[in-house]
């Protein structure tokens, strides 16, 4: 379809004015074909430009100014291409059939207008506030957690009031607009409700606090220092240099182990004597190498305790403390204490024996050292009952 160019030019809109001028410019099908194929070229060419300039703008300026940049241009590109091509093939006449089911007049835009500044705003606070809480994280005045916790309630504070004034704005009558969300409410309930699990669980976590930002704790199956908490996960640190993020409810769901809630931890390391030592002198021996070693605290002081009896030894149970609790001074303590006891055992001929086994024989049963062969009275053929003592520790003598 095509348009004189007389004196209904001046109640077109401009852009509709360049249209026609392009469908009165290509008339003939061979001629839309050539223009289709060059606007197709010189897109490709602008594409290509920008790549090879976007290399050399990097250079001088930020990456993302110049991607920025760069989306404009073919956003822009993309728009007079498409504008260009309706023209080529004379398609005003559906693409204005296709907008006039958008009716918007001046209180439409100015209502649009008011929506975008008040969540503009609304966001905008947010931020601010947001920058207030970590200058006050910054000066210890609240903690990271507060933080998290803080900026969360900011949010709900400042957007809901937002969402409320944009519905009265656009005269959303409130009846349906509760209706809708409790019929949304059940569908997204059903297909989000782990989503909203975790949200609901996080929430718990920065209101209970049963941990914070840099605490040392250990939780399904994962032991590591707290790297941040968010409404979703939180995300710890392990020792392997491992960033893990564990749901939130399955944190609510698990045991939590926080080492840094109390001042001093326990450590405990077992050991195992000889049957044949003296238990009670192998006790005092471990305490005094403890008590010598620095990275052991002095109160509350190291102690043993008698664990068990073992296959091959009797088990003792070394028990000291450490101050404050971090993983490098739990692995200092544990290499010392190792170090130092069995340098003492050593020292004071106190053995820490090898896996021990004792093979022995029923009476009537014994198997004859040449050929296996049970003697006839019951006894083995050597004469008698056969018992052999082995022993990983002393070289297995019989």
């Amino acid at each position: 379809m095509s348009w004189s160019m007389g004196p209904l030019a001046v109640q077109i809109p401009w852009y509709w004015r360049w249209a026609l001028r392009i469908q009165q410019r290509f008339r003939s099908t061979t001629e839309q074909y050539v223009a289709t194929i060059a606007a197709i070229a010189a897109l490709l060419l602008l594409s290509a430009a920008l790549v090879v300039g976007g290399r050399w703008a990097k250079e001088r300026v930020t990456g993302d100014v110049v991607r920025t940049a760069q989306w404009a241009i073919v956003t822009a590109a993309t728009f007079a291409f498409t504008g260009f091509l309706i023209g080529v093939w004379e398609l005003t006449a559906e693409v204005q059939a296709a907008f006039e089911f958008i009716a918007i007049g001046p209180a439409d835009l100015i209502r649009v207008l008011v929506t975008v500044i008040v969540f503009a705003g609304a966001y905008t606070a947010t931020l601010l506030t947001r920058r207030a809480i970590a200058y006050g994280t910054a000066h210890e005045v609240v903690s990271k957690h507060q933080q998290e916790i803080a900026h969360h309630v900011v949010q709900l504070v400042l957007f809901v009031p937002a969402i409320a004034f944009v519905v009265t704005l656009w005269g959303i009558p409130v009846q349906s607009l509760f209706l809708g969300a409790g019929a949304l409410g059940v569908v997204i309930g059903f297909a989000a409700r782990k989503t909203l699990s975790g949200a609901l669980s996080g929430f718990v976590i920065l209101f209970a606090r049963p941990f914070e930002v840099g605490d040392w704790i250990a939780v399904a199956d994962r032991e590591g220092i707290v790297t941040e908490v968010t409404l979703y996960n939180t995300q710890i640190r392990t020792f392997n240099e491992e960033h893990v993020l564990i749901p939130n409810d399955e944190v609510t769901g698990s045991e939590v182990v926080n080492f840094t809630r109390t001042d001093s931890l326990r450590l405990t390391t077992d050991v195992g004597i000889d049957y044949d030592a003296d238990v009670a002198t192998a006790a005092r021996v471990a305490t005094e190498a403890m008590e010598e070693c620095d990275a052991v605290n002095d109160t509350p002081a190291p102690d043993v305790i008698r664990s068990g009896f073992a296959d091959s030894a009797v088990v003792l149970r070394l028990r000291y403390w450490i101050q404050p609790p971090t993983i490098q001074r739990k692995w200092n303590a544990q290499n010392a204490v190792i170090e130092a006891v069995k340098a003492a055992f050593e020292r004071e001929a106190i053995r820490i024996p090898f896996p021990q086994r004792e093979l022995s024989t029923r009476p009537g049963t014994a198997v004859s050292p040449g050929n296996g062969e049970l003697g006839g009275d019951g006894e083995a053929a050597s004469g008698g009952e056969a018992a052999d003592r082995s022993s990983a520790a002393d070289g297995g003598e019989p």
